[in-house]
């Protein structure tokens, strides 16, 4: 659980069993046992002698959408998680995990509570900015991830005991050098090549093609000349703007609404505070004397051989309660005398002061207003909302809803998923956003959406009138793209004719930088490159691969970017381990790794074939 909070732990051991290892399960498969029904009596669930029903699972399942709905901007559907395979993964991970906890309990792997605190506390990601474990920042992560306390300390307990199995089968393992030394030289050998580049926009351009050959190219290409999806669309808003036309706001609304945010318009006194922690009385003894001499917090740090800490702007209650006093008595630009606490000895120093403030009601009365007016809104809309539900759930249509309430309705003849119209341009005044579109996709024919809020300014509720599904453009309406399209392959075909030739000539003898010479190219010497390829060779990744299948002088044409390319291949350059020894460890740690992914990964698979897992999916299609 905590490597959620802390991404990823920094021990691989812990990334193996939670990571690879849960999804390369697998690969070994789980047995899933069809039952009839929707929801059988039995587990979904067994892994040995625990089982877990239905309702676990699902608890487990929604977490994870939780966790990865702000990648989806808050939309993803039940539906959409179990097509991404989410449910599978959250099954694998109740498997995975059962299996491991099993087995250390099975080899009587223990921990104490104590040391749980302990791991807990000195968690980077809960301490605040004077590095003290702060419970509430605890409370927050929890929250955010649906956690109570509780279940977080017991997961946490179970994930050291993962941790100690993981690390009694693999921890201190290293790979033979038989294998990583010949996987190091395969992995990081070098080589270089002359390469010449053919742009197809250097070929002549041709004229414009007959009218039979346009028309057959068009025909053998008609996929790329298609008109998108449209839609015809009526909606219905229900906007904030109109719900709180003709609402009023009184003084004594105003006043009501200032007493009750008062603590929110009060400002305690700040501080700006910089401070050095000392460890010994030797060192507070000393830093006590050249706060007495007048020195500065930056000439005392130096003198003690200690960091300036700069704790930025903070109000009393942010500080320990032995520091909070004395920060807050000296005056700006003062320092403190060294006050101990459970981290050591501070001195600190104010550097700006910031006044306590309360803002009047006359300051914040235009703020107020704006949100009683909001909320008195919102009020209206939820009316509205209640009211428009029953007109249509009594069979009204969108029409006759709108007019009884008097309500905008918006009406769009054709539009894309894009917010186009047939003519290319943005349809004018899309009430929504992207949230229209998405929901104006995913309705079907002659059905109407369900309400669903409108960028912040109320809500909307759309019935899709028509479907015109993707059809081919007639030739008329894309003669020029097509022309366009067909020069342009045209050039590229005329520049591989020109590559080829080039490579025949090169094969039969001839220097490659003459030849380039004699066509008025240019020959280039390429920038070593690895098996990767990568940005610094420039080379299309078929040369690169054929280039590493040959000897010096193999030479190789395929596509780039902008039209073709030739390279020979000139260099072989060996890796030296001693000269890169940085790269070769690398390597030598990701196989260490690897290797003891292999052997977690085979006792996690003699354990399900021990213990025996179960999975009766049925009782997990049902979307709730």
């Amino acid at each position: 659980m905590l490597d959620s909070f802390r991404n990823a732990s920094k021990s691989w051991v812990i990334k193996v069993l939670f990571g690879l290892l849960v999804l390369s399960f697998l690969a070994w498969g789980v047995e899933d046992v069809a039952r009839n029904g929707l929801f059988g009596r039995g587990p979904a669930i067994t892994v040995g002698d625990r089982d877990f029903a239905a309702a676990e699972v699902m608890v487990e399942f929604k977490r994870d959408m939780d966790q990865l709905q702000p990648q989806f901007g808050g939309k993803l559907s039940m539906a959409d998680a179990r097509k991404l395979g989410l449910m599978d993964r959250t099954i694998d991970s109740i498997v995975t995990r059962t299996l491991v906890d099993e087995a250390a309990r099975g080899l009587s792997l223990a921990t104490s509570d104590d040391e749980v605190i302990a791991k807990v506390a000195a968690e980077p990601s809960f301490r605040n900015q004077l590095g003290q474990f702060d419970r509430d920042l605890l409370r927050q992560a929890l929250s955010r991830a649906g956690w109570s306390e509780q279940e977080f300390m017991r997961q946490e307990k179970d994930n050291i005991l993962r941790t100690q199995l993981a690390e009694s089968l693999s921890g201190g393992l290293t790979a033979p050098q038989t294998l990583t030394e010949p996987l190091i030289r395969w992995k990081r050998e070098t080589r270089q090549a002359e390469t010449v580049s053919i742009k197809a926009s250097s070929m002549p351009q041709p004229a414009a093609p007959d009218a039979a050959t346009l028309e057959q190219y068009y025909k053998a290409n008609a996929n790329s000349f298609m008109a998108p999806e449209f839609r015809a669309i009526t909606a219905l808003l229900l906007r904030t703007t109109d719900a709180g036309r003709g609402l009023t706001v009184t003084d004594e609304m105003l006043t009501e609404a200032y007493k009750a945010r008062e603590d929110e318009f009060h400002s305690p006194e700040r501080r700006t505070v910089s401070q050095i922690v000392l460890a010994d009385d030797a060192s507070a003894d000393k830093a006590a004397e050249m706060v007495k001499a007048g020195k500065d917090i930056k000439v005392i740090a130096k003198d003690l051989g200690v960091n300036v800490i700069e704790l930025g702007l903070v109000e009393k209650g942010d500080l320990p309660e032995e520091l909070a006093g004395p920060v807050f008595d000296v005056g700006q630009g003062a320092l403190t005398q060294p006050v101990k606490s459970a981290l050591g000895w501070h001195v600190a120093k104010v550097t700006a002061i910031t006044a306590e403030k309360t803002r009047s009601l006359a300051e914040v009365r235009e703020m107020l207003a704006a949100d009683i007016l909001r909320e008195k809104s919102m009020d209206r809309i939820t009316e509205l909302t209640n009211q428009v539900e029953d007109s249509l759930g009594g069979g009204a249509t969108l029409e006759e809803t709108a007019t009884r309430f008097q309500l905008p309705l918006v009406r769009i003849a054709a539009m894309d998923a894009k917010g186009r119209a047939p003519n290319g341009k943005p349809v004018t005044d899309l009430p929504g956003g992207e949230s229209f579109l998405d929901v104006a996709f995913h309705t079907e024919q002659g059905t109407e959406s369900q309400l669903t809020e409108m960028d912040g300014n109320g809500l909307f509720l759309l019935r899709v009138d028509s479907i015109t599904p993707p059809q081919p453009k007639v030739l008329s309406e894309v003669r020029a793209e097509a022309v366009a399209a067909w020069q342009a392959e045209q050039r590229q075909a005329a520049a591989k004719a020109l590559a080829d030739k080039i490579a025949e000539r090169v094969k039969a003898g001839e220097p490659l930088a003459k030849v380039a010479q004699s066509l008025s190219l240019k020959a280039e010497t390429s920038a070593p490159f690895t098996r990767e390829g990568g940005e610094a060779s420039k080379m299309p990744p078929a040369i690169v691969t054929a280039l590493f299948d040959g000897k010096p002088g193999r030479v190789e044409a395929a596509p780039s970017r902008d039209g073709w390319m030739v390279a020979q291949l000139d260099k072989v350059m060996a890796f030296d381990a001693k000269a890169d020894a940085k790269a070769a460890e690398q390597i030598r740690k990701r196989t260490n790794s690897a290797v003891s992914v292999d052997l977690i990964d085979q006792y996690i698979a003699a354990l399900n074939v021990e213990m025996g897992v179960k999975v009766d999916r049925s009782q997990l299609s049902r979307e709730e």
